[in-house]
């Protein structure tokens, strides 16, 4: 549901303008209000269910985001709206900073990677259904119901922890929280949010972008300095430096390039192609598809073989997926769009499972909260800053091969004269991806994971945690 929640809203924001005869500069806050909210609260929530109890955070979560559900259906204006999505994305944060570090106390080593494979199918799921989940809603039912059918969900899920995951035990606390510290990171990732969001729109010099820019900057300076300094840090600099910040760091390029292939191909397949957007729909189903397919045999692999072969190969198929995709052309090519496609999906696969697992692995039981916050924090910044990057790039490309505003192109329709530059564009992006693929491949080489062990072998942690 959390992740579901990211994108269902989407295809509603007009239904929801005309609904409360509100410009669509103001509804986009639906969209912005739970995104940001997430993405600044994840390590603070995280590091809170250290102290207090993973379990019972998880299950607090679950109580407000149903009942932000209910306000979010029940509101009468955008403003209540706007309000109600941010309390939903707060409930959303006690959920996602807590999925993985529940996971990975109840599982022993040897199956962590076969349930961090369970759970990256789930967010397949949830990412692969959210626009058309959202467009049936919206063209059968009330944009009411979007949220409506969050309730009975969340409180089977509520039942369903209750029966199914052991209560905390006197071994998940930790110390207090840096309370400064989590405010300073908060307002970082605020900016940074904010900034992403209207960079592609208003342009990345405008005044009410760059200085976000820099304000995070200078936030997330001051947090280092902070934390260095802090008796009980939020985020300890020396976990950073070492691999859980190699991990961290993989994960939010490997959602990067992910977002950013789902971001744009919708226009490079209407715009250039001439495809319908249900026809569009379908070739881009691949990627989660094919994601959701290899998710759980990627777990059994990290489970056998260690972390770094699997994710390595991961990201490596990533990098050829992408190679492919730079090679599209003005008409259709089918196989070379297909094995594009189906290789990112593949390597996604492939890549995710390994690469949480080794996250999750570098920081003692009391401090699983604080990696899996960490972790959903890099996935949730890979995703603005995926979209971010693919609209900077083509839109770059696009005026450099002679197609103009590519915003004002593509609202009039794309013509035979833009259809070449977008074509150019597309190409030149996605080979500025594949560098960047390849390069993270090499990191994952290098420094990604941990090398195999014997099926069974224990890692030294004690009761599976």
């Amino acid at each position: 549901m959390a992740v579901l929640d990211v994108s269902v809203v989407n295809i509603a924001l007009p239904t929801l303008s005309r609904a409360f005869h509100a410009p669509l500069t103001v509804i986009e806050w639906v969209v912005v209000a739970y995104g940001v909210t997430i993405t600044a609260l994840l390590l603070i929530v995280g590091r809170l269910a250290d102290q207090f109890g993973r379990r019972r955070t998880y299950a607090a979560g679950l109580l407000v985001f149903v009942g932000a559900s209910a306000l979010c259906a029940a509101a009468n204006g955008a403003g209540a709206l706007i309000a109600a999505r941010a309390l939903q994305g707060l409930g959303a944060a006690m959920l996602s900073a807590n999925a993985t570090a529940l996971l990975v106390a109840s599982f022993p080593a040897e199956e962590r990677g076969r349930a961090l494979g369970a759970f990256g199918a789930a967010v397949g799921v949830g990412l692969a259904v959210g626009t058309p989940l959202g467009g049936l809603v919206i063209a059968h039912a009330s944009w009411r119901w979007l949220f409506l059918l969050n309730l009975p969900l969340g409180l089977l899920a509520a039942w369903w922890l209750r029966r199914g995951v052991a209560p905390d035990g006197p071994g998940t606390r930790a110390a207090t929280l840096d309370l400064p510290g989590a405010v300073i990171w908060a307002a970082a990732l605020l900016a940074l949010m904010l900034a992403l969001s209207r960079g592609p729109d208003r342009g990345w010099g405008s005044a009410s972008v760059w200085p976000l820019f820099v304000a995070s900057a200078a936030a997330l300076a001051l947090f280092g300095w902070r934390e260095s300094r802090a008796r009980a840090p939020l985020l300890p600099i020396k976990f950073v430096r070492g691999p859980l910040g190699v991990a961290g760091l993989l994960t939010l390029i490997s959602q990067a390039l992910s977002i950013a292939v789902g971001f744009h191909m919708p226009l490079y397949l209407e715009g250039v192609l001439g495809l319908s957007p249900a026809t569009s729909g379908q070739w881009l189903a691949t990627v989660p598809l094919a994601a959701l397919l290899v998710a759980p045999a990627s777990g059994r692999l990290a489970d056998s073989l260690g972390t770094r072969l699997p994710s390595t190969i991961g990201m490596g198929l990533t990098a050829c997926g992408l190679a492919c995709l730079s090679r599209v052309g003005p008409s259709l090519r089918g196989p070379i769009l297909f094995g594009g496609l189906a290789l990112v999906g593949v390597g996604q696969g492939l890549f995710a499972a390994p690469n949480a697992s080794a996250l999750l692995a570098v920081v003692p039981p009391p401090l699983l909260g604080l990696a899996s916050g960490l972790q959903a924090t890099m996935r949730n910044l890979g995703v603005a800053s995926g979209s971010a990057i693919m609209a900077a790039l083509v839109a770059s490309s696009y005026a450099a091969h002679g197609g103009g505003r590519l915003s004002a192109a593509a609202g009039a329709g794309l013509g035979a004269v833009a259809a070449p530059a977008l074509t150019s564009a597309t190409r030149d992006a996605f080979l500025v991806l594949t560098v960047l693929a390849v390069l993270a491949t090499v990191v994952c080489a290098l420094l990604g994971g941990a090398p195999g062990r014997p099926p069974g072998a224990s890692d030294g942690r004690v009761g599976g945690c």
